[in-house]
């Protein structure tokens, strides 16, 4: 890692006012929706943590294509040190079935110059 990513790394926290707003809009979704899955409280904060990264980056310029493919590349390191492969087969496995149902597919998402 250069010394400005690592600088970056270390010196990055999240903005606690966005975080909050989040979270309240995540609550209002969830009572709003009476068979909604209740999210929890670690996965919000890793969600919004990444959000604001996210958010950083693409401030920053940088194509879309590359920030996707440096996050999936991260989370893949994590669960190859984490978790099986069975495991993770039936996870990608997951993402693609939603991509193949379109549930995944945004029509008003980033590209690159917005």
């Amino acid at each position: 890692m250069t010394e400005q990513a690592e600088a970056l790394a270390r010196d990055f926290h999240p903005d606690k006012a966005m975080e909050e707003e989040i979270r309240e809009q995540a609550a209002n979704e969830l009572s709003d929706a009476p068979d909604a899955m209740e999210i929890p409280e670690e996965l919000r904060q890793c969600g919004v943590v990444i959000d604001k990264a996210i958010g950083y980056l693409v401030e920053q310029n940088l194509p879309v294509e590359l920030i996707a493919s440096a996050l999936l590349g991260g989370s893949l390191g994590v669960l190859a040190r984490t978790t099986d492969a069975d495991t993770m087969i039936r996870m990608l496995q997951t993402a693609i079935d939603s991509i193949k149902a379109g549930e995944l597919i945004c029509t008003d998402g980033l590209s690159d110059g917005e």
